[in-house]
C-alpha cells in the first residue's frame, strides 16, 4: 500500500493510524499512543521498517515509533516536541502542521503521555515511563 492510499484511510471508519510493510497493513481506531502500545506488545516484528500514517503525533508516539524502528512517517499534525525529537532520529518523516503540544482529552492542558516523556530523549526509557503511566491511570479508574 502506498502512502497516498494510506492517507486516504485516515478518517475512514474512524481510522487514526495506518501501518504498511510489504503486504501487511495494520489500521487502528484507538486514540493516542494506544495503537503503538498494542502493536509493540502483539506484533513488534511487523513494525520494523514499516511506513506509517498517523493522524496526530506527539513526542510519546514518536518515541514509540523509534522503539518500533519504523522507516517512514507522515502525519497531518505533529507537536513541536515530537518535531524536535524526530529531527535527531534516523527516520524519514513529513508533516503538514505543528502545534505547541498535544492536548489532553478534556482539551484543557497537556496530554499526560506527552508530559510523561517530556524530560527524556531515550525512546526505550520513554516506552517504560509510558507503560508505568498507563498502569497508574488504569489503576486510578
Amino acid at each position: 500500500m502506498n502512502i497516498e492510499e494510506m492517507k486516504s484511510l485516515l478518517n475512514t471508519d474512524d481510522i487514526v493510524c495506518v501501518l504498511s510493510k510489504g503486504d501487511q497493513v495494520l489500521t487502528s481506531n484507538l486514540k493516542g499512543v494506544r495503537p503503538w502500545i498494542k502493536w509493540l506488545r502483539e506484533c513488534p516484528e511487523v513494525l520494523e521498517d514499516a511506513v506509517v500514517v498517523d493522524k496526530v503525533v506527539g513526542k510519546a508516539a514518536a518515541m514509540l515509533m523509534i522503539v518500533a524502528k519504523i522507516k517512514k512517517l507522515y502525519t497531518p499534525m505533529m507537536s513541536e516536541s515530537a518535531l524536535t525529537y524526530l529531527h535527531d532520529q534516523s527516520i524519514d518523516f513529513s508533516y503538514d502542521t505543528t502545534v505547541p503540544y498535544i492536548v489532553n482529552n478534556e482539551r484543557n492542558g497537556l496530554c499526560p503521555m506527552e508530559q510523561t516523556v517530556m524530560d527524556t530523549e531515550d525512546a526505550h526509557l520513554g516506552y517504560q515511563l509510558l507503560l508505568h503511566k498507563i498502569a497508574q491511570l488504569m489503576a486510578a479508574k
